[in-house]
């Protein structure tokens, strides 16, 4: 992972290949705040990516009011300590993800957090940007003491997809889970333990990074 991964004071910069994108490494930092900088990009991130598939809470578009609403329940959050915001930004400093941990800071509890919001800019996706985001929230839940990660999904989108093939399993289905549209959509709850997850992130990382260095001799 040397090569590939590198820690700084505030950000973990990868050498991540996107052909035909930004030049430069990918940016994962830990955000304490949302700055006002910052929530234009989170906004605009938010609405493009609903825009191509459903995101939890939200329909295919968000209004202003939604938004405004959002942004200010994540800083209320991240001030109460309650949840963790990765930002993923691109070597020109593009917004290109985002990840949300809801913390449980119950006693008996504190060995789980909760992925609830998880995006990364479509052209971006399908590449090392997803692995690296995982592993970078594997290394936050050691730092945190939390040894499982849990998520909830609207049943067969490409996000539910994504999470399976990425070794989430499936612990209970809901049938009402979102309506949206007027229709009902079933939901899955899935979880992963941290150190699978983190061990299969590296696994995909190294083996992304061999590929990249054969094609280019």
């Amino acid at each position: 992972m040397n090569d590939i991964r590198i820690p700084g004071n505030q950000e973990v910069q990868y050498r991540i290949a996107t052909p035909g994108l930004s030049t430069g490494p990918i940016c994962y930092r830990w955000c304490q705040e949302v700055t006002d900088a910052l929530v234009g990009d989170i906004i605009r991130l938010m609405r493009d990516t609903t825009a191509g598939a459903p995101v939890i809470g939200f329909g295919k578009s968000i209004d202003d009011s939604e938004a405004i609403a959002y942004i200010a329940e994540l800083r209320d959050n991240l001030r109460a300590g309650k949840c963790r915001l990765l930002t993923i930004h691109a070597g020109d400093g593009q917004l290109i993800g985002l990840c949300t941990l809801k913390r449980n800071l119950n006693p008996n509890n504190r060995h789980i957090t909760d992925l609830a919001k998880g995006m990364i800019d479509e052209q971006y996706r399908g590449g090392a940007v997803l692995p690296a985001a995982f592993y970078e929230i594997a290394t936050q839940c050691e730092l945190d003491g939390v040894d499982l990660v849990t998520l909830d999904v609207r049943a067969e989108t490409p996000a539910h997809r994504a999470w399976v093939r990425f070794g989430f399993e499936s612990y209970g289905m809901l049938p009402d889970y979102a309506r949206a549209g007027g229709q009902v959509f079933a939901g899955h709850f899935m979880m992963q333990s941290v150190s699978k997850l983190k061990a299969r992130a590296a696994g995909v990382l190294r083996a992304q990074a061999d590929v990249a260095q054969l094609a280019h001799g």
